[in-house]
């Protein structure tokens, strides 16, 4: 009877144990793993301690929330890469660890670069038509002004933004979606009836000015007195340059790549 309890006592510590193994993996599924990069790679030292712990711990609640990579690195150099292959390197060899893709905003201090890199499960999420020119615009004056902090911080609230946007949505975010068109027909008017209202005082200004009946009246008679007209054909100059065909841009990287970049 004794070995009976003993045996039923193993049988339900063995199931409460993969319950827990199943349930632990289930939650941290999307959190990167113990020997990964780390999100924020400084080597030019723009970071002091507490403002790298603050962004580590708000990139890491991201990635937690939407099963992505979100990578911040700066570089000192580029060794003579271009921006966008250096980046789509980086984001697919260290920052592919996430459930749902990731992205890196790498920085250049030598060559003043900056580029964002999404991977092509990132780039449905983030597009670089719409999404993309969204995330500079918060994150790009910052970045132009030495505010690295502040910066790094509005990629990453963006980013979140944006994530969120998809996951409740359904559908990459696009500013164009927020923009009301009952604001626009009333900036219409309120810019038609503005313009109206200019006119009407800038006529009612012209009280010595009336109308011609013909054009001749617009004419002071006998001020000008013509004594010869003639044409005379000099010569004609005729240029032709040949059409060259229009070629595809071949950029470098990976083309499943997406996102973009510039000087700052």
């Amino acid at each position: 009877m004794v070995r009976k309890k003993l045996q039923l006592l193993a049988v339900l510590l063995v199931v409460l144990f993969i319950g827990l193994l199943a349930g632990s993996a289930k939650s941290y599924a999307n959190v990167p793993h113990a020997d990964s990069v780390p999100s924020v790679v400084d080597q030019a030292g723009l970071l002091n301690q507490r403002q790298k712990k603050e962004l580590l711990e708000r990139i890491q609640k991201v990635e937690q929330e939407h099963g992505v990579r979100i990578g911040i690195v700066i570089m000192k150099s580029l060794q003579g890469k271009e921006p966008k292959a250096a980046a789509d390197e980086i984001v697919l060899r260290d920052y592919q660890d996430g459930t749902h893709g990731g992205m890196v905003l790498l920085l250049a201090m030598e060559s003043r670069d900056w580029y964002v890199s999404t991977d092509s499960r990132m780039r449905k999420m983030i597009t670089d038509e719409e999404g993309f020119p969204h995330l500079t615009d918060q994150f790009l004056p910052d970045l132009k002004d030495g505010n690295y902090a502040d910066a790094f911080m509005a990629y990453v609230d963006t980013t979140d933004e944006m994530l969120t946007y998809y996951e409740v949505e359904g559908e990459p975010y696009d500013p164009m979606v927020e923009f009301s068109l009952f604001s626009l027909l009333i900036a219409i008017c309120l810019a038609g009836l503005i313009a109206a209202l200019t006119w009407g005082i800038l006529v009612s200004q012209l009280n010595n000015v009336q109308p011609a009946e013909s054009a001749d009246d617009y004419l002071k008679k006998d001020s000008i007195h013509l004594t010869d007209c003639k044409d005379t054909f000099l010569y004609m100059n005729v240029t032709r340059v040949k059409k060259s065909k229009s070629r595809e841009s071949s950029s470098s990287g990976s083309s499943s790549c997406g996102g973009g970049g510039g000087k700052f």
